[in-house]
């Protein structure tokens, strides 16, 4: 029998047309790792046929589905697509120095763009996996390495399908060193509020997906996302206690998190940079601590929760990415 190593699986994504229907990918993903594939739910059989036996003689498959995680480098055409389905609602302008920018919007509803993701599997046979839906994501940002994008997904069983890979070289990165981190009283301010130099950011999302079983099939008949929120995980420099000033006293402020690729190589047109820039409207801050080690610097953790802001009427006041990308 073939075997074959991780390396060897190429993965594909696509934004289905209608839920559950399919469709071939329109990116193919370079990984850092992959686990998504089927689970199951089985309906045993408790009866006795006058034996000690306690697992009966019957374990009928009663529930079938797909899940696992996709971690990727954060790469400026396909994380639109991921982006579409996270919020769930998209624009787009350009192009203007050939270059576009896509507007990600929280839609208020509880079936966010589907997904269906493509596993090719060297020799062994390829699968699509319909109805893939977001769960949760989480972007790590360090100095030292490329912006890390970790994603949760659910979505029906893998039926076989016919795939060949294809790998884009024009895709552009952002590592740790891109980001501008702005707090500000208000998402007006966040454009002249100073950059805040930070060690670590993780930014969080979660969506609370939901399987719909129904009667009458082993399969979901959706797969629904529930209640969404943002969290964020910060570790700076201790140099004074606004922060846990801001956990005491319940202060709110609006936040920007902006990565910029300003390396030459990866400039679109004559002078546009692929940027992907997010402002929340109002977060509180929670969680706080310091750590003071004997040799060397001392540095700060806490954590922030974004919050629906009544008067923007919006807990993501504004999240564009900037690319070549003409549409999703």
């Amino acid at each position: 029998m073939t075997k074959i190593i991780g390396r060897l699986i190429d993965v594909g994504i696509g934004a289905e047309s209608s839920r559950g229907g399919g469709i071939a990918p329109t990116f193919w993903i370079p990984k850092a790792s992959y686990d998504f594939d089927d689970k199951v739910i089985k309906a045993r059989s408790t009866q006795t046929y006058g034996n000690i036996a306690m697992d009966g003689a019957q374990s009928i498959p009663a529930k079938q589905w797909s899940e696992g995680s996709l971690v990727l480098d954060m790469m400026d055409k396909p994380f639109g697509l991921i982006m579409y389905a996270l919020l769930g609602a998209k624009s787009v302008s350009g192009p203007s120095d050939s270059a576009y920018t896509h507007t990600f919007t929280l839609s208020n509803t509880n079936q966010h763009q589907s997904l269906a993701i493509t596993a090719k599997q060297s020799s062994l046979a390829s699968l699509m996996y319909k109805l893939a839906m977001i769960d949760s994501m989480t972007i790590e940002i360090v100095p030292e390495e490329i912006v890390k994008v970790s994603l949760k997904l659910q979505g029906k069983r893998g039926v076989t399908t016919t795939a060949t890979a294809s790998y884009a070289t024009s895709y552009n990165k952002f590592v740790g060193r891109d980001l501008q981190f702005k707090i500000a009283s208000l998402t007006s301010g966040l454009a002249a509020a100073s950059e805040i130099p930070l060690k670590k950011l993780t930014l969080n999302f979660q969506k609370n997906l939901i399987l719909d079983h129904n009667l009458g099939t082993v399969q979901p008949q959706d797969i629904l996302n529930q209640g969404f929120r943002i969290t964020g995980d910060v570790e700076l420099d201790y140099q004074d206690r606004t922060y846990a000033d801001y956990m005491s006293d319940g202060t709110y402020k609006a936040v920007r998190i902006n990565l910029t690729n300003q390396r030459t190589d990866a400039v679109i047109g004559a002078a546009t940079n692929p940027a992907f820039t997010i402002d929340l409207s109002k977060v509180e801050f929670d969680a706080w601590e310091p750590a003071y080690p004997n040799d060397n610097i001392t540095t700060q953790k806490f954590t922030f929760t974004a919050l629906y802001d009544t008067v923007n009427g919006n807990i993501i006041n504004s999240c564009t990415l900037v690319n070549a990308q003409a549409s999703y």
